[in-house]
């Protein structure tokens, strides 16, 4: 489990020669958990027993306040470092273009996460972490989109049976989706919203891969570390959900509730259990964990080499989904599609994540 593998990794990152493996032990039990935690906060948390209230589908709403925690945690680090020998200075941005920058940053990065927590609150966490992993897919698909616009703008391009082995995952992750909901009883909510949480799914991908050509373009024109990065773009990212917060309706999942919005949904679980509250809170000290990580690891290693380890992460994760009893596998026939097309599209995009490797790629 994460648990183990956190005190593990963290013996090992003391040896030079384990370094590595302690990195993605960490990697991965920083991953696995905050997937699992983030679906039991979607999902699974008792709001009201009484009236079938499981979950707290506030998708936009936790991911605002994930940012706001990142930035009230990381703003008093830099204060008490202020005066001491270890002082950091946040890179100033001088150019109307790293405004710029860091704007897209914010708006791609709350999207990316907001669509893929709405996404997760609506799919059981096998389909969303098979959509996930179409990222490699998304991003080259952006990628070529934006050489054609603009020569050189677009990062390197990929061979042939790069983009063969990105198609096969995409049609095995389409399978699993439509093996799953075959799977599922009518009455389902997985049955229910699987069209739209596919469909916000796909949406978060597109976030995902222009996120992550804001980033690479910061970090290598601007010059921004992921310190830098965190701090500009949380408070912006966080005013760029309010309208969706406030106004976006969205499937819940309660029963007898229709549509609603993140801030009725907040109202609902203020009265009946404001504890919650202090676990979305908890998420965000989470999430900065996992992205300051996810940054070190990139910079220890590669995005290819990340991209991999996450890769391995994710089928776990499933796996462990299924053990722990969030979610069940459909029977027969179809149980059997649902795993052959989880375990199908994950190798492919691992065997794309090893080619790239292999060509020295540096992309998704």
């Amino acid at each position: 489990g994460p648990a183990p593998a956190l005190l593990g990794g963290a013996a090992l990152l003391r040896f030079q020669g384990t370094r590595v493996v302690g990195f993605l032990m960490i990697y991965f039990a920083v991953q696995t958990g905050l997937n699992l935690y983030m679906k039991v906060v979607l999902s699974n948390t008792a709001v009201s027993p009484e009236r079938g209230m499981k979950g707290v589908p506030g998708a936009f709403l936790i991911t605002a306040l994930q940012q706001l925690v990142s930035f009230l945690v990381l703003v008093p680090m830099v204060a008490v470092l202020w005066p001491t020998p270890w002082r950091y200075t946040p890179k100033p941005l001088r150019t109307p273009r790293a405004w710029f920058g860091v704007l897209g940053l914010s708006v791609t990065f709350a999207l990316n996460i907001g669509l893929n927590n709405l996404c997760l609150s609506l799919l059981p966490m096998s389909i969303n972490l098979m959509i996930r992993s179409c990222i490699p897919l998304s991003t080259w698909l952006m990628q070529g989109a934006l050489r054609m616009c603009s020569p050189g703008g677009g990062g390197e391009g990929s061979s042939a049976t790069e983009v063969a082995l990105m198609l096969i995952g995409v049609f095995f992750a389409g399978t699993a989706s439509i093996a799953k909901e075959e799977g599922s009883s009518a009455q389902s909510t997985e049955a229910t919203h699987m069209g739209l949480g596919v469909f916000v799914g796909v949406l978060s991908l597109v976030a995902c891969a222009l996120y992550l050509i804001f980033a690479q373009w910061l970090g290598k024109d601007v010059k921004l570390n992921p310190l830098d990065m965190t701090l500009y773009m949380s408070v912006p990212a966080a005013l760029f959900l309010l309208p969706l917060m406030f106004f976006l309706q969205h499937p819940v999942g309660w029963k007898g509730f229709g549509l609603m919005t993140d801030w009725q949904v907040f109202l609902q679980v203020l009265g009946l259990k404001p504890g919650l509250i202090i676990l979305i809170s908890l998420s965000g000290v989470f999430a900065l964990m996992y992205n300051t990580l996810q940054y070190a690891l990139v910079s220890e290693l590669s995005a290819t080499h990340t991209a991999f380890a996450g890769n391995f992460n994710k089928a776990a994760t499933i796996v462990m989904s299924l053990v722990l009893g969030m979610e069940t596998l459909p029977q027969g026939f179809w149980g059997m599609v649902t795993v052959g097309s989880i375990v199908g599209g994950i190798a492919s995009f691992t065997a794309y994540s090893v080619l790239r490797a292999g060509a020295g790629g540096k992309g998704h």
